[in-house]
């Protein structure tokens, strides 16, 4: 019988930044930054995930989101996803925030739009988020920020060098430089998902994007010290990014990072509240093909998993160009080997089958050892 390969084609490994250096010197009009405050048990949501990528479409290159998750209902259960970070609580108490989802427009306070009535803050309804952004995006900015980022995949290092360049002088004496960095293409459980924005389900999981996993900055961001007409605030970050998140893990499970689908968010403040403007880019990877990318190469080992998603058995299949001792792990979400295999194969196409029959619905993630060189692929069980 013809054994047939699948087929993956290299990708290249340089992408272009909607922000790259230098920041224009010519006055602009102000960009729009969403931070969108979320949970995976709020079941509203989803719709304001949709209302976010609604607001991303109609200007890709000057509105931005960061999605936020905190507050109860971002609080996992047992196996369940924790998107928290040690900023959300901070951010959200300065909004006046009544209920989720909720989303402040360049944490501006728009007259009549707070969601809190009684004590009127920034934080507003999803259904106002498109009306408060067509305001700030026709106002003159002050400010251009713009930045590049490389990630050494070999080290997870990654740079950031950024500009921003006042082409007017700021209202008040201290402003201050932000940096985000999101991931998109996170799988997980939302309620309210099939319901609000069943287009956002991938191979049977919700698909969670934009999520906050660090602020590079801290908190309230660096210090601008000269925000005049005129002046450039210029810097290089570097900073190591953990192959997942949460770092310190308070309840649910951590989820991967994967490389590819990091970007960053850059914006600058006045005080710890009015954004001026802001800007987005891709990270370019060197050193490393992105995390889920293979190569063609006949130099490499190759690995591929059918049927995936599967709601019986699945099969690892392996080219191997040479003999190797070669291990498989299978394993749950939270961290826990369901599967072991162990040989020493000789060169050449192999395949082995991994019995689902004991396995429950759900992610998991198949460690495969090849010699020295470890290849981790996600597999998704639907029964």
């Amino acid at each position: 019988m013809k054994k047939h390969l699948l087929s993956f084609v290299a990708a290249s490994l340089t992408v272009s930044a909607f922000a790259q250096l230098p920041a224009s010197t010519t006055p602009a009009l102000r960009k729009v930054v969403v931070e969108e405050f979320t949970g995976i048990h709020c079941q509203y949501c989803p719709d304001g995930h949709k209302k976010a990528d609604q607001l991303i479409a109609a200007n890709p290159n000057g509105n931005f989101v960061i999605n936020v998750h905190v507050g109860g209902y971002s609080t996992p259960g047992g196996g369940e996803p924790d998107f928290r970070t040690s900023f959300g609580t901070s951010l959200v108490n300065q909004t006046s925030l009544t209920g989720y989802p909720a989303g402040t427009v360049n944490r501006h306070l728009f007259p009549g739009y707070s969601q809190n009535t009684s004590s009127p803050g920034t934080a507003m309804s999803r259904s106002l988020w498109a009306s408060a952004a067509g305001q700030i995006e026709s106002l003159p900015s002050i400010v251009n920020v713009a930045f590049q980022g490389t990630l050494d995949a070999a080290t997870n290092i990654l740079t950031v060098d950024v500009e921003a360049y006042y082409t007017g002088t700021s209202t008040v004496s201290t402003n201050y430089f932000n940096l985000a960095l999101l991931q998109d293409s996170i799988d997980g459980t939302q309620t309210g998902g099939s319901t609000w924005y069943p287009a956002n389900y991938v191979n049977g999981m919700y698909q969670h994007n934009k999520v906050l996993r660090h602020l590079i900055t801290g908190q309230w961001g660096d210090v601008i010290s000269n925000p005049t007409a005129g002046s450039l605030f210029a810097k290089t970050y570097t900073y190591t990014v953990a192959n997942q998140y949460p770092i310190v893990l308070s309840g649910g499970v951590q989820t991967n990072v994967v490389l590819k689908d990091l970007k960053l968010v850059a914006f600058v403040t006045e005080t710890q509240q009015e954004i001026l403007s802001g800007n987005k880019g891709p990270i370019t990877i060197i050193n490393s093909s992105p995390t889920a990318i293979k190569s063609n190469s006949s130099e490499k080992n190759t690995v591929f998993i059918f049927p995936n998603p599967t709601s019986g058995n699945s099969t690892v299949g392996m080219e191997l160009v040479k003999q190797e001792d070669v291990s498989i792990k299978v394993i749950n979400m939270l961290g826990s080997e369901v599967y072991s295999y162990k040989a020493n194969l000789e060169k050449g196409i192999h395949y082995v089958d991994i019995n689902s029959a004991n396995l429950s619905s759900g992610v998991y993630f198949v460690e495969v050892i090849q010699g020295k060189k470890s290849t981790t692929e996600k597999l998704i069980i639907n029964k």
